[in-house]
């Protein structure tokens, strides 16, 4: 059982890392019929629409981010931490209430639907917000990776430092180290499957909505369907409220954005480097 799991999780990463390296240097392009308008206000049913389009493209990022990396790499790095952690560690319970060095099936769905897949929405979703920010090119993705670890590696997971697996499993360096690699992967497939799924989905249609189950099957997902239909109010209601038309200092917004993105990276930096100095330290 242990080595089918190692096999399959190794081979989704192989998977994912060719998809990385194929699409790793596509932008996201909404189709020419949703583009902001250069001038004139725009109507919520077109902020809408392009909300739609961009949901379901973050979707399908999330979706192929947690299977191919988030969960059979969360899986992977708990089976080398087991392998180098002492004997003294070998059966112990861990937070999530895992047997370190006994990998089960329970246990490898619990990883999917508790923790792969709610960090897949929750990357590509946030890269959707924040991708024209971020560096152009094959640098995007590993940006992601580095922005979420920063954000949210001390705070949530997986860098949290009062986790008591850092209590158990060892070297912490080699858990600092591990996770830190796979949360920059994740965010270079996230960037990669959301450049690819751009350049072909077009906008939602009579003739096109089955390029849209995706989203129609996450809002069936309450946690999801929740995020997503409130982000959809808010759109709109902006849309209404207040209506936008294509910025005249494009460049300026973008060093603007870049900016913000920058200086709340720095302000999590130190909490970051305490959590990281703490694992390690143990």
């Amino acid at each position: 059982m242990t080595l089918m799991i190692v096999v399959s999780c190794t081979l989704l990463l192989v998977i994912g890392a060719g998809l990385v390296i194929a699409f790793g240097d596509r932008p996201v392009r909404p189709p020419a019929d949703l583009a902001r308008p250069a001038s004139g206000s725009e109507t919520p049913a077109s902020a809408f629409r392009r909300y739609v389009w961009g949901a379901n493209v973050a979707t399908i990022a999330a979706v192929a981010s947690a299977f191919l990396v988030a969960w059979p790499g969360g899986r992977l790095v708990m089976r080398i931490l087991a392998l180098t952690s002492p004997a003294s560690a070998q059966g112990s319970l861990t937070e999530a209430q895992a047997i370190v060095g006994i990998p089960t099936v329970e246990g490898t769905m619990a990883l999917l639907i508790f923790a792969g897949l709610p960090a897949g929405f929750a990357a590509a979703f946030i890269y959707m917000l924040i991708h024209r920010w971020l560096p152009a090119g094959r640098w995007s993705g590993p940006a992601l990776g580095v922005v979420l670890l920063l954000g949210f590696g001390a705070s949530v997971d997986p860098l949290r430092p009062d986790n008591i697996d850092f209590d158990i499993v060892e070297p912490g360096w080699l858990s600092v180290l591990l996770f830190a690699a796979l949360a920059v992967f994740h965010g270079a497939l996230v960037a990669a499957v959301a450049g690819a799924v751009s350049d072909c989905l077009r906008s939602l249609t009579s003739k096109t909505w089955k390029s849209y189950l995706p989203l129609f099957a996450a809002v069936l997902f309450p946690p999801t369907g929740i995020v997503l239909g409130l982000g959809a109010l808010l759109v709109m209601a902006w849309a209404k409220v207040v209506p936008g038309t294509r910025s005249g200092h494009p460049r300026a917004a973008l060093w603007v954005g870049r900016g913000m993105l920058l200086v709340a990276s720095l302000a999590v930096l130190p909490m970051f480097v305490g959590a990281v100095t703490s694992i390690v330290s143990r």
